[in-house]
Parts: C-alpha cells; structure tokens; sequence
C-alpha cells in the first residue's frame, strides 16, 4: 500500500517529465525542419490544421451541453485569440528557432506563464499578496524565470551588433573595405 501511494505522489513529477521530454523532441525537428527550408508559415498552418482535426470532434462532443452560444461576439473574442494565442505566437517560436538552437526554445517556452502572469496582473485577472506563501511563490517563480531568461541571453545570446576587430581597425568603408558583388 505505501509503494502505490508514493507512485501516486510521483506520477505529476514524471508526467512533467514525459510532457519537456515530448517539447525537446519537437523542438529538435521543428529545428530541422526549419533548416531545411520549409516555409515558416506553411508550417503553422500544417500544425494547427491538424490540431483542429483532432481536437476539434473532442470540444464539439465533449462540451456539447455546456458551451455558450455562438454568437457574433464570441466569434470575434475567437478569432483574435486564435490569430495572437496560436498563429502569432508560432510564427515568432519559429522565427526564434530558427536563428537559435532548439535548446533556447525549450528554456524560453517556459516564459509562457511568467508573460500571462504579467499581463493578468494590470487586468485584475490574478492577484499577488506578497503575505501569503502563494503570493511569494508566484513573485519567487517569476523573478526566476525572468532571470534564467536574462543568464542565456547575457551568457550566450546572438549579438545585436555584428561589430569585429577588424572592423573597427579599418574602419567600416575603411581601406579594408570592399563590397561584395550583387
């Protein structure tokens, strides 16, 4: 009986696990897939046309007693979280990946929650009562996703200025410098 109840106590901790692993491993072709050209666009619209095919019969059939009515309003509420929640988003995941690696993609997806968090705040949507232990873990969770977000970009981020040695030695239309041919 005490086995299954530490099993029981385990199984968030490895269905976290199972769920990064499952990002790395996506992040990884999505990296290769990218280096071999593929169309960023193209792709989102592969990724959420076959997301739409799985999940929509679920939702349909799943909440088919409860959802609102579609109306007008909805729809709009709809299709502006579609275009900044999926397609926006992916665009920018994927225009990221592409000039980093898949490692940085999967440290800087973590940001998710610590930009919703964020923006919740000014909304009144969610409340930080830096008394209680809650209120100090939401701050704490933040602050360290911000900072390890800040340490890969200080430590090994794409330099925003391509600014050398010899560059600066000759001057950049110095007597070093030729252009190149169109």
């Amino acid at each position: 009986m005490a086995e299954l109840k530490s099993l029981d106590e385990w199984r968030p901790v490895i269905a976290m696990i199972a769920v990064d692993l499952a990002f790395a491993i996506v992040n990884i072709l999505l990296k290769e897939v990218l280096d071999e050209g593929m169309n960023h666009l193209v792709l989102i619209t592969y990724r959420l046309s076959i997301s739409t095919v799985f999940l929509a019969p679920i939702g349909y059939f799943w909440e088919r007693n409860n959802r609102p009515k579609l109306t007008l309003r909805v729809l709009c509420y709809l299709f502006f979280s579609s275009i900044v929640g999926s397609s926006l988003t992916q665009y920018f995941f994927l225009v990221g990946i592409k000039y980093t690696s898949a490692t940085y993609s999967c440290a800087f997806i973590n940001m998710v929650p610590v930009i919703t968090f964020m923006m919740a705040l000014p909304f009144g949507l969610e409340t930080l009562n830096l008394k209680s232990n809650s209120g100090r873990a939401k701050m704490l969770g933040t602050v360290v996703c911000i900072g390890g977000a800040f340490l890969l970009i200080l430590y090994k981020g794409t330099p925003l200025i391509n600014y050398s040695h010899s560059q600066a030695a000759t001057g950049i239309h110095g007597a070093g410098y030729q252009a190149k041919p169109s």
